[in-house]
Formats: structure tokens, C-alpha cells, sequence
């Protein structure tokens, strides 16, 4: 009878190498894809089912109580360092820097509008931009380009204003387009010293614009080259073709949410052509033109200043209240009567009575220099 054939030690280990090589290439792909993608914001736009519980029909806006706190977003509070002393050169919060409008036919509800916007979006904003100024007392360098930025919103008066009113006439008119109807819109001043943006209503019975209010923005910053835009000048409509989308809120492989706090909307106003560095020179490509939250922690303290890919940038109070009263949703809304079911719109919404649909990106350098030089 035959002895049993024994199995040579080199045979069992060459194997168990053979087997462990084989099943270490899909874990490192695996890991590799997580390092890669899986910390990121997704740069495609999902399409999953909304699944945030029992659908609910949304409400159109009904005048009421106004909201006292703004809403928080879902991150951990940024670190600062201790207090100091508020500095004496802080302008007062001028919450009349738009001025109080005659009655229009939204009546009550604009009036409620513009008290809503000061309580959620321009008074914690700028009580935000107070604790970054008192958080740099050990770089004073800091702390003084941090209080320009707000100083310089608190100012803003009336002549500023008209001009972004003139600036929305012209624009509209040099595309042939006109306001076919009372409607909210938002202006973004590109302007490097400036950095606002606003949240206009226009009046089709008065043929007037009246504004809720202003807050800083980012555009593009040309100078750090690369993929980086000069955020376009024009007329943006936001359109059910270049659907918008949600953040995920989950963190690169820098530890910044480059779209917010997650479940911060994002509007797509599709490809544009701008202007970005090329070969040490400047060169027209294009690019998508996003509006967009940025990172609670470490994007917004340098709101107020040129900092995005050419998107524009706002702070994540800014987002939440053009979501939450549809202000820039005409065209979503109309889409949304037959998609009750559409995971994009929020279901505890409040439609404001006339939404709009236009971004509208001006700039203010002409007005700031012809202001200097009178």
C-alpha cells in the first residue's frame, strides 16, 4: 500500500501567499476609492428617494411670528480663542441699510420678509463675524481684515443700492429680459472689496425693486491659478435642466466641507464661460457656476473676500432661508405640482407668494471708483 503523498512546507506557504495576494488587491482598491472619493462631497448630483419620514404637503408662506435664532449648522462650533475686548471702531449694525419699502402687492408678506431675513440671516451673521474678530486678538493683521468685512456691510446705504438696481436693469436689458412678473431674485457683487450679495423683490405694478437685506459672499479667486474661476457677470436662470442637489457634508481628506453642513441646497445654474490662468496668462474655459454653502468651521470666517472656484459662496444662514420660502424656485415649484414626491424640495418648505428664478452676478468696481473719484 502506497504511503499517503506528504505536503512539502514551501507548497503551503507558497499557496497561503497566493491566496493572501489575491485577496489584498480588491481591499487596497477598496481603501484607495474611500481615500479617494469617500471623504468628498459627491461630484455628481444624487438622485435618491427622499426618505426624511411621513410626506407632508408643503405650505405656502403664511405672515406669522418671526423666527428670533438662526439655524445651526450640523458641525462642531469653531475654536477660538478667548474674548477681547470689542473694538471701538465696530460700526453699528445698520438693519435699515435697506430701506422700509411703500407697500407692494405682497403687502404683509415682504414686511415679514425683511424681519425674517434681519432674525435669521443678517443678525446672526453679524454676531458670527463679532466672535472671529474677538477669537484673532493675538493676530491683529487678521482681526482688522475680519472687522473691514463687517464694517463694510454694516454701512452699506442707499446709494449702493441703487446701483445694484440700475446694475439688475442693465444686465436684464443687455440679454433682452425683462421681470415678466413680481418676483424675488439675488444679486452677487463680485466686487473684491465689496463681496455682497442680496436678496431683492421686484415690483411688475411699481416697476420697482425693493431689497430684504445683504450678506458677504465669496466669488472666484483668479490669482491662486489652477482650476480656478473669475466668477461670470450675467443673468443666471435656475433651471429643473441642471438640477440641483444636497451636500453630503462629509469632509475631505483637508477636514472641509467644500458644499456646508450636510443637506445644504445647492443651485446649479449649469456651464458658463469665464476667465482662469493659463500657461501664465488668463484664457476663457468653462466651468459650472454653482451657489453654494461653504464649510461652517473653516469657510466662513473668510466670507467677505475672493476665495471660490468662480461659484459663490454663502453662509449657511443664507442657504437655509432661500431653501426654506423657495425664493430662487419658480421653475422648481411648477415642476414640483406633478413630483409631489421629489426628494429635492424640502416638505416643510414655505413658499414665499412670488418666487423667482434669477441669480444675477454684477460688479460694483465702476460705482466704488466713480465714488472716489467724483
Amino acid at each position: 500500500m502506497a504511503s499517503p503523498k506528504k505536503i512539502q512546507p514551501k507548497k503551503i506557504i507558497k499557496t497561503t501567499l497566493t491566496f493572501l495576494a489575491g485577496l489584498a488587491l480588491p481591499v487596497s482598491l477598496a481603501v484607495g476609492w474611500h481615500v479617494a472619493y469617500g471623504q468628498q462631497d459627491a461630484p455628481d448630483k444624487p438622485r435618491q428617494a427622499y426618505t426624511g419620514g411621513p410626506q407632508r404637503v408643503p405650505q405656502p408662506y403664511q405672515p406669522g411670528p418671526v423666527a428670533t435664532s438662526a439655524p445651526q449648522p450640523q458641525a462642531k462650533p469653531a475654536q477660538t480663542a478667548q474674548p477681547a475686548a470689542q473694538a471701538s471702531t465696530k460700526q453699528p449694525v445698520n438693519v435699515a441699510s435697506v430701506e422700509q419699502a411703500p407697500t407692494v402687492p405682497a403687502g404683509d408678506e415682504l414686511d415679514d420678509m425683511r424681519r425674517i431675513f434681519s432674525s435669521t440671516v443678517q443678525q446672526p451673521n453679524m454676531e458670527r463675524m463679532d466672535r472671529y474678530i474677538k477669537g484673532w486678538k493675538n493676530a491683529p493683521k487678521v482681526q482688522q481684515a475680519l472687522e473691514d468685512r463687517r464694517n463694510r456691510l454694516a454701512r452699506m446705504d442707499r446709494r449702493f443700492l441703487d446701483f445694484v438696481r440700475e446694475d439688475v436693469s442693465a444686465q436684464l436689458k443687455q440679454r433682452g429680459m425683462t421681470f415678466e412678473r413680481s418676483q424675488y431674485f439675488v444679486y452677487a457683487d463680485r466686487n473684491p472689496k465689496t463681496q455682497f450679495v442680496l436678496v431683492g423683490f421686484y415690483d411688475s405694478d411699481a416697476r420697482h425693486i425693493e431689497f430684504l437685506g445683504a450678506d458677504l459672499m465669496s466669488s472666484g479667486n483668479l490669482e491662486k491659478g489652477g482650476d480656478y474661476y473669475v466668477t461670470p457677470t450675467g443673468v443666471f436662470e435656475n433651471l429643473v435642466d441642471n438640477f440641483g442637489y444636497r451636500a453630503l457634508g462629509t469632509p475631505n481628506q483637508e477636514g472641509w466641507r467644500g458644499l456646508g453642513a450636510k443637506d445644504s441646497r445647492v443651485w446649479d445654474f449649469g456651464d458658463q464661460k469665464s476667465v482662469k490662468k493659463y500657461k501664465g496668462g488668463n484664457t476663457v474655459s468653462q466651468m459650472r457656476l454653482l451657489m453654494h454653502s461653504t464649510d461652517p468651521d473653516k469657510g466662513e470666517p473668510r466670507l467677505g473676500r475672493t476665495d471660490s472656484k468662480g461659484c459663490v459662496r454663502i453662509s449657511h444662514t443664507l442657504n437655509h432661508f432661500l431653501d426654506t420660502y423657495a425664493i430662487l424656485d419658480l421653475n422648481y415649484e411648477q415642476w414640483a405640482k406633478t413630483r409631489p414626491e421629489s426628494w429635492l424640495l424640502k416638505k416643510d418648505r414655505r413658499p414665499v407668494s412670488h418666487p423667482g428664478k434669477y441669480l444675477i452676478v454684477g460688479d460694483s468696481s465702476s460705482y466704488f471708483t466713480a465714488q472716489a473719484n467724483p
